[in-house]
């Protein structure tokens, strides 16, 4: 049975990916008995690999066509991506049974996120979403008439004409919001060697001895695909259950990865890509995993950094993380037990102690709506570990 097929905006209808999902197809390929494999290991024998790959396909037919206003969309490649079988340390499902009682480790499915690093010509924007350390000195508050009769509440009127054209990327001028803990001097970046350098993440992933990281397959010519690539390109970053995948969307051979990461026991449940710090030569990825670890990931340069490792901050699975508007360092982290974590990914970790007169503990009135209840204020003086703040909603 083929997959239901998925169509996109016309800039992405030629770069599809899509998962296999029909229940009729068999399950991926298993490894031997984790008592053989681990007998094979203690004794240098050689186990085993086993390897899954992308499918590329180009369907053809009026079944593969959508038809709407602005015209007729056609899928040309449809990419499936593939399910790594479960590690060989890892305890087989033995009822799969959705409404089972025996617990299970978290899964998401697939997940996928796309990348352009130089737009040959950005999308106008509808909303500003700059914070007041991104927005220019030269920038001046904007306001609205409600009406001729009423004057707008600028000190400076003499100089305001014009002020309500759109602004240069097309978007309508707005007033900056305040930066995600602006004003606490111990969030300042601290000084570097580097300068103005991205820095990036200390371990090389592909030679990593971790147990954390089972296998990294990068391309064989990782390098020449990078350099020779177009900027305005679109790559692709995917989860699906324990392996990880980077992909350029604009390659001639896209359904081979940049680089695949395979982790052991661990499913990447979400990620994200900081568009502030992308660019040819750094892009910064941050995955949240069902072990609660989460990967700092610089795909070019192949390092990475684990954050909340052995969840020394919160040992729950993260469900969601984002990299937070105009930050370079911060991104938030929802892990399962309700709790929202920021976190800096060039702080060390360290056993979090909830502080004293964070924010007072009160009985929830009946019919009162869950409240967040701040553990550590991104306005605390103490940052020199993570996390940089938390919130509980499990309240």
């Amino acid at each position: 049975m083929a997959a239901p097929s998925t169509y996109q905006r016309p800039n992405y209808a030629n770069k599809l990916l899509t998962r296999d999902t029909s229940s009729v197809l068999p399950p991926p390929p298993r490894y031997p008995t984790q008592v053989a494999y681990a007998a094979a290991a203690a004794n240098g024998m050689a186990v085993p690999t086993i390897e899954t790959n992308n499918l590329l396909s180009h369907p053809e037919g009026p079944e593969h066509r959508f038809q709407v206003g602005e015209g007729t969309y056609v899928l040309k490649n449809s990419l499936h991506l593939a399910t790594p079988p479960p590690h060989p340390s890892e305890a087989p499902i033995i009822n799969t049974n959705p409404l089972a009682v025996t617990p299970t480790p978290p899964t998401s499915g697939v997940k996928v996120s796309l990348c352009i690093i130089q737009p040959k010509k950005p999308a106008p924007q509808l909303y500003k979403v700059t914070t007041s350390t991104t927005l220019g000195s030269d920038r001046r508050p904007y306001s609205i008439k409600e009406s001729e009769k009423e004057s707008r509440l600028s000190a400076d009127n003499a100089s305001d004409e014009g002020a309500g054209n759109l602004s240069v990327d097309g978007s309508l001028p707005s007033t900056s919001a305040p930066a995600f803990g602006e004003g606490n001097i111990a969030l300042g970046p601290a000084g570097t060697k580097d300068g103005l350098k991205r820095r990036k993440p200390k371990n090389n992933i592909i030679k990593s001895n971790s147990s954390f990281v089972s296998r990294v397959i990068p391309h064989e010519t990782l390098a020449k695909r990078i350099s020779d690539r177009d900027p305005a390109g679109i790559f692709a970053f995917a989860n699906i259950n324990r392996a990880y995948q980077w992909l350029d969307l604009t390659s001639n051979i896209m359904a081979e990865p940049m680089a695949k990461i395979l982790f052991t026991k661990a499913h990447v449940l979400t990620h994200d890509v900081n568009e502030l710090t992308k660019s040819t030569s750094h892009l910064d990825v941050a995955m949240g995993t069902s072990a609660g670890d989460i990967i700092w990931y610089e795909p070019i340069s192949q390092k990475y950094a684990r954050i909340n490792k052995n969840g020394v901050i919160n040992a729950s699975p993260v469900s969601k993380i984002s990299w937070v508007p105009g930050s370079e360092n911060l991104f938030l982290a929802a892990h399962f037990d309700g709790h929202l974590v920021v976190y800096d990914k060039e702080k060390e970790d360290a056993a979090f102690i909830p502080e004293e007169g964070a924010q007072p503990d009160r009985e929830r009135q009946e019919g009162e709506h869950t409240r967040l209840n701040v553990v550590k204020s991104v306005n605390s003086k103490i940052q020199k570990t993570n996390p940089v703040a938390t919130a509980d909603t499990s309240q």
